[in-house]
C-alpha cells in the first residue's frame, strides 16, 4: 500500500515554474490517490498534468499500482496554507471557532498567528443622534480556529 505521504512528499519536488503548495492529498481504499494544490498564480491544467506526470516517473506501477488524480484546490475546500489565506484577500469568509461558534467577515488581513476578518455594523451616533455604518476588525488567533472556508455568492 502506498502512503498519502509518500505522495505528498514526491508532489512537492514537482517543477510547475512557479511558487505552489500541496494542499492536501487524499486517500481512498485500493491506492486511489488525489492531490489538491494550489498556488498565488493560480492552478491551470497543464499545471496539475506537471504534478501528475512528476508522481508518475517517481512511482513504479510494476512494483504497485495506484490511481492518481491532480487538481486546483477548489473553493469549497477549507483554507489550511499562506498562499491560500493570501490569494483571498478581501473576500468574504466562515471561520468555525473550536467551540464551534461561527462567524463571517471579510479576510483583510493574515499572518502566520491569526487572521483579522471585517464587519460592518450600524451603530447610533452619540452626537448626531443618526445611525451611522461603522467597520469593525476582529483579530482571531489561529490557535481558537478550526476551519476557514470561503462563502460563495452569486451576487
Amino acid at each position: 500500500m502506498i502512503e498519502a505521504e509518500k505522495i505528498k512528499n514526491i508532489a512537492k519536488k514537482a517543477d510547475l515554474g512557479k511558487e505552489f503548495v500541496i494542499i492536501d492529498v487524499e486517500s481512498r481504499p485500493n491506492n486511489s490517490f488525489t492531490v489538491f494544490i494550489d498556488s498565488l498564480n493560480n492552478i491551470t491544467i497543464g499545471d496539475c498534468v506537471k504534478v501528475s506526470r512528476f508522481i508518475e516517473e517517481n512511482l513504479d506501477r510494476n512494483i504497485e499500482d495506484y490511481d492518481l488524480s491532480v487538481s486546483s484546490a477548489g473553493i469549497d475546500r477549507p483554507l489550511t496554507t499562506e498562499i491560500q489565506f493570501q490569494k483571498n484577500i478581501g473576500k468574504n469568509v466562515q471561520i468555525t471557532l473550536n467551540d464551534n461558534k461561527v462567524v463571517e467577515g471579510k479576510l483583510i488581513e493574515y499572518n502566520k498567528d491569526h487572521i483579522i476578518i471585517s464587519n460592518n455594523k450600524k451603530e447610533r451616533n452619540a452626537t448626531t443622534k443618526k445611525n451611522e455604518i461603522v467597520t469593525i476588525n476582529t483579530k482571531i488567533e489561529f490557535n481558537k480556529i478550526k476551519t476557514v472556508t470561503i462563502i460563495i455568492s452569486f451576487k
